[in-house]
């Protein structure tokens, strides 16, 4: 080749290197398009916030804890939907959904609940709850044994709670306030980058709305959080129980006694983890959820 050939050669080279690199460099700062968007869909009287995603024979309902949004399951929430259609929502009351006056009592999320299920469901559901989620994901089950079959359990209330809490009716006017308004900064209701939410309530913070101050305030004065605790024997479904042994909130030994009341359960407790078994080790209570999703059974007592 020659000479004036072969450097005219390596400055195309050159050249086209240089604009790969450009081209790999605005790629990487370019923002990207969420990979979901919100929706708010109907339950009962109210509507919620919901994501929806992934296809399969079977629907996961995703259900947050008091105070919580859909976000606490944003670390399992793609990877379960690579299999299954997966539903997460915004409690009513709590979050970016409908905050009506009331009431919110045990009956009240039974009906809004209920009727989701039967409008944005078909065929198999297994309920994931936790805390106050997993409450009514049990509700839920023993409901509609026809429909739900399983559910995933993460140190739900229904069985009581830590004896300083226990008793939140009678809780004083102040705390119920410091609590709901520590909740209402605890967990971010949005994430732009992987949820898109409507321009009219992009903006939207839990923080600054008396409705949502309102709401979870009196869902603390309405909702039994020990409500099932002679009902979790009645549960035919396959269980999986998962608890950290050091939750404050709802203290192992509670765990324990739900577990021995659960006809078909696998009990999974977890050292040195607290309330939030979903948030803070993602990655162990995904594996224990998808190795009960392939093969749902139950443990000896």
């Amino acid at each position: 080749m020659p000479l004036r050939l072969h450097h005219t050669a390596k400055r195309i080279l050159t050249i086209l290197a240089s604009v790969l690199l450009l081209w790999i460099a605005m790629d990487a700062v370019r923002p990207r398009a969420p990979r979901h968007s919100a929706e708010w869909l109907q339950a009962g009287d109210v509507q919620v916030r919901a994501l929806r995603g992934g296809h399969g024979d079977t629907t996961l309902l995703l259900l947050p804890g008091y105070g919580e949004s859909l976000m606490s399951y944003r670390s399992t929430f793609d990877l379960l939907a690579t299999h299954y259609r997966v539903i997460a929502i915004d409690l009513p009351g709590q979050a970016m959904s409908d905050k009506p006056d009331g009431p919110y009592d045990l009956a009240s999320y039974q009906r809004r609940l209920g009727d989701f299920l039967s409008r944005w469901t078909t065929g198999a559901v297994i309920t994931v709850g936790h805390s106050m989620g997993g409450e009514l994901a049990a509700l839920l089950a023993l409901d509609h044994p026809d429909r739900v079959v399983a559910a995933v359990l993460i140190a739900p209330a229904g069985n009581g709670l830590n004896p300083i809490v226990t008793d939140a009716k009678d809780m004083h006017s102040d705390a119920r306030g410091w609590i709901t308004a520590a909740l209402s900064t605890a967990l971010p209701p949005q994430d732009p980058a992987w949820l898109a939410e409507p321009p009219e309530r992009a903006d939207y913070s839990p923080a600054a709305d008396p409705a949502y101050r309102a709401a979870s305030t009196r869902i603390l004065t309405d909702f039994d959080f020990a409500a099932l605790r002679d009902s979790f024997a009645l549960i035919r479904q396959p269980v999986l129980l998962i608890w950290g042994r050091q939750d404050p909130t709802i203290p192992f030994s509670i765990g324990e006694d739900l577990a021995a009341k659960l006809p078909c359960r696998r009990f999974v407790p977890l050292q040195g983890v607290l309330h939030r078994p979903h948030e803070s080790n993602p990655d162990t209570v995904l594996a224990e959820m998808q190795a009960f999703l392939v093969h749902p059974g139950c443990q000896s007592h």
